[in-house]
């Protein structure tokens, strides 16, 4: 390696040269001595490998041990070390710890000025009254081994420099961090005058032709109109051009077409597709946990699509950040911001681990380090166990930032090898953030409780005109096949009740204040009451309950799915029945074999008292459901078996998933017969346990009871408004007084350390945000939110730098600061500091506009520049960091999967929704546990939509994908391998998929241009190469179509699908300049 170049390690272990003494023309000198000073400090935490001021790598334990030990334990240690309660000065040399403590005159070392260190100055002998060690000077040797030492930053042997304690606590984050040029506030550079300016160039032209001139390179030329189009098409929807879309371009020969090509590109639904998943690459994507059974995360196709939709809706990226971090915590929080949210919940998930703590600590971890690398350029994992090896981030740093999500509900609960639905899935409005629901239940509330006044004037009035003799008469008629009535009192009670069921307390329920007299209260936790099974043909159940707490269900909408009010479950397809609540205050009633529900309306979690009645007439298979006294509905194809498959009903408690409800139950009603609805709205309006005004409203007449028959049917015509609720996989928490967090000793969650409070990395030098006071009732802690605003204030020194560079990489090939996810030490340092910085603001005062930056770049001559090769450009830069030609690349594997649907003809553009399952080789499939259940199907239409829309499962990915380096879903990928290797050809030549859309292609080529071979041929390499193919290209595919046909003896039709299948494989097709 040269003399005057350091190696900087990034984390892959290789080392990088940065220019220590002279200006780079990659690295400029400014930010080359900030990476120097930085490098040092590093070193000298015994974090690096340095080298000398020769260039020659060094090993700072070695070289300690060999050399500078020696002096020391001569010279230095008897005085300053060897006794510790007679230290000369106060100062201790026998531990790094002590070294950077100092002694009674001060630091005995400098880390950001180390000629300035006083061990430095007194070893010299220049100063006659500051001279060490007294018995004489140093020789020369001993005093360059020393200052080179100190220059290193005086490194010490592992287990003697104290970096997990005590030198945290000496050495200042903010000091060492606030030089580092990504944490230094942002400013605009000033655009370079350069000798030979672009005619009509912009900004970012200047600052790369200023690169190129220093090493005597030329600004390449402009490609040609095909390869931009090409170059635009796949850079924003990551398609080919269409046939018309090329046309239209290359007719458009006004001023102005290259812009307006783009306008053009950035308004079809394909753009935000194309750039969604860029995003979806950085937050490991993924729609199930992985391990053994990679269960589905539901719903989690939503956050996809929220995010493609951000993309076309050009959502400025600082609110695009907002809402995804904190969208439950806005001051308005819509339906769709609340998907946005789902981004928490994507990692992956251990649904049996042995330590549940550790578990849902490493979720966090997962949570914090992808938010920390993907805005923040951060490798903020790495503290998690000890201070960084990069970074100046201490241990304690990593926890401060880990509770800002500390008070997240985490995905597990106690033990079993299921997770904690309850946690991440919740039932939201789709008018979330809008009045209308409020409005529709206003009125509804308004309606409803204006037809109930009057309806319960009239039964009172009917019921007091009546002969005490007839209302006993009514009673007992009420009474009528009821099996069971539990008024709810207390338990000595439900005990001596005279229904002849055996009945067993679960837990210690309680009985307080209920909807008539007392009421069951259960915990939610444990309690519940089991009964023989009371009915099986005929029945009605009536009770009243209150919700008081979280529901827990699963995402399907059956009455065993949710929590259990009255539970008669038996495992498998058989003859049982039950009526429970799930999340979103979902009221379900069904029976068994088939397994067939009903739903009421969502909201019956409200925390008031609901009437639930659920009949079932077994002849005509018709059950229905009553909410409050309203036919909330009904369906007839149910089972008409007698229902005797259980022996016991739990009530508060469900079978599957043993879930238990959190709330009041009250006046438990079980018939053998099937009420009526007259009968139903009587039950709803009695004011005591022994009531005849389920009797009284059923037999009333028009002619004795008039008003009362017409304020019967008043109340049958309102009906309670559907609020259109939808499951979503978002953020939860806990509640708006989070746990004091806690550093975790050596990353075990078990092992707990100091308290923290919420903070940002000292390294910044910068106050940390101050959370709001919540209150005890506020379901969040508006912790995330004020990390959000702290991440996208146009103050932060990250954020703009970050994404401005992450555009640039996926229009250039590569970032500015080539390692797009660490902006750390550990990193790799920007090319062009100042390019990206002006890029960064830039993109703040374009109000963060993505769409903006895309038309900046693209119309800059260095995007539309040229791919050709320049020998001389390429023994200078052969890594092209600056930018002497456009970097040509291979077709990322969805844009090849999809280029192959589009030429073929085959491709479906629809946009979102649930992932698909196009067709997977039967030797992938058995790799599972479970092959016939591994993978879903999907009609041919679904799956020839875009890959994007592959259903995205851990554990299982397509070979089209894996073949050509799809983003890991386990992990942040900020930058995709691009490999090649020999299963991509076997691929593209074997496989299924291609040999199939070959096929279809040649369909395609014989409907355009029937019975004229040359015609489907020239059509064929125009779709293939999205551009009129030459006379001499044309005649080659004529003469292997021939030679198929006479050597190898292909009909001509096969001919020209193996055809096709060539095209397929073109270069032309695979690849981008």
């Amino acid at each position: 390696m040269d003399a005057g170049f350091q190696c900087i390690g990034d984390s892959t272990g290789w080392t990088y040269p940065v220019s220590l003494g002279q200006e780079s023309p990659l690295v400029p000198s400014s930010h080359a001595r900030s990476i120097h000073g930085w490098a040092g400090i590093m070193s000298g935490l015994g974090l690096l490998i340095t080298v000398n001021a020769h260039g020659q790598s060094i090993e700072p334990d070695r070289f300690y041990k060999d050399q500078v030990s020696p002096i020391l334990q001569a010279h230095c240690i008897r005085c300053h070390g060897a006794d510790k309660d007679r230290l000369r000065g106060g100062l201790d040399l026998s531990t790094r710890a002590g070294l950077l403590a100092g002694g009674d005159q001060g630091a005995a070392v400098n880390l950001q000025d180390h000629g300035a260190s006083l061990l430095l100055q007194m070893i010299s002998y220049k100063d006659e009254d500051h001279q060490m060690p007294p018995s004489g000077r140093l020789d020369d040797q001993q005093l360059t081994v020393l200052a080179e030492w100190v220059r290193m930053g005086a490194p010490y042997p592992e287990g003697e420099s104290g970096v997990d304690g005590e030198v945290e606590a000496i050495i200042d984050p903010a000091v060492v961090g606030r030089e580092y040029w990504a944490n230094q506030g942002l400013k605009r550079p000033d655009t370079p005058d350069v000798e030979s300016p672009i005619a009509g160039g912009s900004p970012i032209d200047a600052f790369i032709m200023e690169g190129l001139e220093h090493r005597g390179l030329d600004f390449p030329s402009r490609a040609d109109k095909l390869t931009l189009l090409r170059r635009a098409s796949y850079g924003l929807t990551g398609l080919p051009p269409t046939p018309a879309q090329l046309k239209q371009f290359m007719a458009d020969t006004e001023p102005g077409a290259w812009a307006r090509l783009i306008d053009r590109l950035l308004e079809t639904p394909q753009y935000g597709e194309k750039w969604g998943r860029h995003w979806l690459d950085l937050v490991r994507f993924a729609e199930t946990d992985s391990y053994e059974r990679d269960r589905l995360k539901p719903q989690a196709w939503r956050y996809r699509d929220w995010v493609v939709n951000a993309f076309n809706a050009d959502m400025p990226y600082d609110l695009f950040l907002l809402h995804q971090l904190a969208g439950d915590e806005l001051d308005d929080p819509t339906y769709a911001s609340v998907v946005a949210t789902g981004f928490y919940r994507l990692g992956i998930w251990d649904d049996e681990p042995t330590d549940v703590l550790q578990a849902q600590f490493d979720d966090l971890d997962s949570i914090l380090d992808v938010t920390s690398r993907v805005t923040l350029g951060i490798s903020m994992g790495c503290a998690r166990c000890h201070a960084h090896k990069g970074d100046p981030i201490p241990h304690a740093d990593y926890y401060r930032m880990l509770a800002w999500f500390s008070n997240i509900k985490p995905y597990k609960v106690g033990g079993g090898n299921a997770p904690t639905p309850a946690n991440y899935l919740k039932q939201v409005s789709r008018n979330l953030g809008t009045d209308r629901d409020q409005q529709a239940m206003a009125r509804y509330d308004h309606r409803k409780q204006l037809v109930l006044d009057r309806l319960s004037g009239h039964v009172r009035a009917a019921q007091a005109s009546l002969d005490p003799a007839l209302v006993e008469q009514m009673i007992s008629r009420e009474r009528q096949g009821l099996i069971l009535h539990m008024p709810m009192e207390d338990i000595a009670q439900l005990e001596q009740s005279d229904s002849g069921l055996n009945m067993a307390f679960s837990g210690e329920p309680d009985f307080i204040k209920g909807r008539i007299g007392n009421a069951m209260r259960l915990d939610g936790v444990d309690d519940h009451l089991v009964i023989d099974r009371p009915v099986a043909d005929d029945f009605t159940i009536t009770l009243w309950f209150r919700v008081d707490g979280p529901v827990h269900s699963d995402q399907h909408m059956n009455w065993w799915a949710g929590t259990g009010l009255v539970d008669g479950e038996v495992s498998g397809v058989v003859d049982d029945y039950g009526i429970s609540i799930h999340r979103g205050g979902y009221l379900v009633a069904g029976t068994g074999n088939p397994e067939r529900s009903v739903h009421s309306s969502s909201g019956l979690d409200d925390g008031r008292w609901h009437h639930a009645c659920f009949t079932r007439e077994r002849q005509s298979g018709v059950i229905r459901l009553y909410v409050d006294g309203e036919l909330a509905a009904q369906a007839e194809g149910f089972s008409t078996s007698r229902l005797d498959s259980t022996e016991r009903v739990f009530i508060g408690r469900s079978l599957v998933g043993n879930r238990h409800f959190n709330g009041l139950i009250d006046e438990l009603r079980i018939y053998d017969r099937v009420l009526e609805h007259d009968e139903v709205i009587g039950l709803m309006l009695a004011e005591s346990s022994e009531t005849a005004r389920p009797v009284l409203v059923r037999d009333a007449s028009p002619q004795q009871a008039p008003g009362l028959v017409e304020a019967v049917q008043d109340f049958k015509s309102v009906n309670r408004p559907d609020v259109p609720m939808q499951e979503v996989l978002c953020v939860q928490e806990l509640g708006g007084t989070p746990a004091r967090m806690h550093v975790r000793i050596r990353g075990n969650a078990n092992i707990t350390g100091e308290p923290v409070s919420p903070g940002i990395p000292r390294m910044f030098g910068l106050q940390d945000p101050e959370v709001p006071s919540i209150g005890e009732g506020s379901p969040t802690s508006m912790r995330r939110r004020t990390l959000a605003e702290w991440i996208i204030d146009p103050a932060n020194p990250r954020t703009a730098r970050v994404i401005v560079n992450r555009i640039w990489q996926h229009h250039f090939g590569r970032g500015i600061v080539p390692t797009p996810n660490d902006f750390g030490v550990l990193g790799l340092p920007p090319t062009n500091p100042e390019l990206l910085d002006w890029l960064a603001v830039e993109m703040i005062e374009r109000d963060w506009s993505i769409k903006s930056m895309h038309r900046l770049l693209m119309n800059s001559h260095a995007y539309q520049a040229s791919s050709e090769l320049d020998p001389v450009a390429y023994r200078i830069d052969p890594a092209n960091e600056l930018l002497w030609r456009f970097q040509p690349r291979g077709l990322a594997a969805e844009e090849i999967r999809d280029s192959i649907l589009s030429v073929s003809g085959n491709l479906n553009l629809a946009v979102g929704g649930q992932g698909v399952y196009p067709p997977m080789p039967e030797e992938i499939l058995q790799t599972s546990s479970r092959p016939d259940q591994a993978w879903g199907r999907a009609t041919p239409e679904q799956a020839a939509r875009r890959s994007l829309y592959i259903h995205q499962k851990r554990s299982l990915v397509h070979p089209m994908m894996s073949s050509f380096d799809v983003a890991d879903m386990d992990n942040s990928c900020p930058v995709r391998f691009a490999t090649v290797q020999p299963t991509q050809a076997l691929t593209m030549l074997n496989g299924e998929f291609t040999n199939q859309q070959a096929v279809i292609m040649a369909d395609r080529l014989q409907e355009a241009a029937p019975g004229n071979l040359r015609e489907q041929v020239e059509l064929a390499l125009e779709l293939l190469t999205q551009g009129p193919p030459a006379p001499e290209d044309v005649d080659e595919s004529m003469e292997l179509m021939h030679d198929l046909e006479q050597s190898h003896g292909h009909s001509p039709r096969r001919a020209l699908e193996l055809f096709c299948l060539m095209g397929l494989n073109l270069n032309e097709f695979l690849h981008l300049d």
